[in-house]
């Protein structure tokens, strides 16, 4: 009768640990959520449910890829998209959040800084193709038919090469916000809080290029090739990692203060707590003048 070995259990447990983690997490920030879903915020929860997704089925796959080439195979793939998918969207939160650190006077599309961070983006489509093209997922002859899992070297290379020049961009970007502001994030009267959101988000950006950097290292020193469970938990380690920085970054009291204050500046948009309170204004009046 077969019996898992020490890596299989210690596996399951790292993965049921990540799930409860995020999903604590992502029930934490749905509950914060107090007022209009801002785009931001809808690339935190977004950023959280591919997180638990891809959570959870490595560790429905964790159990069932020995023998099973099925399995095997879908835990490649659950790297290649929803792994490389989670990521695009992290990126898309930093690129969002240096959006708002810089304290913007044009929109999103009449920044260059913007446009340039988001066209940074578009090789990750060729990565995956090429993470495809290169894939490796086999189950071994021999009991107890292990699962072997991972992206040849030109693909795992190349992968690892742009996810660690993008966290440097990301890097470099926050700490010159950090300890060389520009003349608007010095003026305005957010400036202290800019700085501590531009500091937390600059340790986010580093635990995002520490994970990537091991898991995608690990695999280039097994020659691209790794066991599909091991492959599987360091991914879930990375991608939960960063999500609980992210979450971190995110409660500090003026996250939600300064980022709605410079949406409201660039798009226009009134506060929606004026609108409430004159609302209220208006009523009271109208019951008043009823009475009289």
């Amino acid at each position: 009768m077969y019996s898992p070995d020490n890596q299989e259990i210690i596996s399951e447990i790292v993965s049921v640990a990540c799930i409860t983690a995020i999903s604590l997490v992502f029930g934490r920030k749905v509950a914060s959520i107090d007022g209009p879903v801002l785009y931001i915020r809808s690339l935190l929860l977004v950023l959280y449910g591919l997180t638990w997704a891809f959570n959870l089925i490595s560790c429905m796959l964790i159990s069932t890829n020995n023998g099973n080439y099925i399995s095997c195979i879908l835990g490649l793939f659950n790297c290649v998209f929803v792994y490389t998918l989670t990521k695009m969207i992290l990126y898309l939160y930093f690129i969002e959040k240096i959006y708002i650190i810089s304290v913007p006077n044009a929109s999103r599309f009449k920044s260059p800084l913007y446009i340039f961070n988001l066209v940074l983006l578009t090789p990750y489509l060729g990565l995956m193709i090429l993470m495809i093209v290169y894939r490796v997922a086999l189950v071994h002859d021999e009991f107890p038919y292990h699962c072997t899992i991972g992206f040849q070297l030109p693909a795992s290379i190349s992968v690892l090469s742009y996810d660690i020049l993008m966290n440097f961009l990301y890097l470099g970007i926050f700490i010159k916000f950090c300890l060389f502001p520009n003349t608007a994030q010095q003026t305005t009267r957010h400036a202290s809080s800019l700085h501590v959101m531009a500091k937390r988000s600059t340790i986010a950006v580093l635990i995002s290029l520490i994970t990537v950097a091991a898991n995608y290292i690990l695999m280039v020193v097994m020659e691209g090739a790794e066991r599909g469970l091991i492959a599987l938990t360091m991914s879930t380690l990375d991608t939960t990692l960063v999500a609980c920085a992210i979450h971190w970054v995110t409660t500090h009291p003026s996250e939600l203060q300064c980022t709605e204050k410079a949406l409201q500046r660039t798009n226009g948009d009134k506060p929606v707590k004026l609108e409430i309170k004159q609302h209220q204004e208006v009523v009271v009046l109208t019951e008043m003048a009823s009475q009289a």
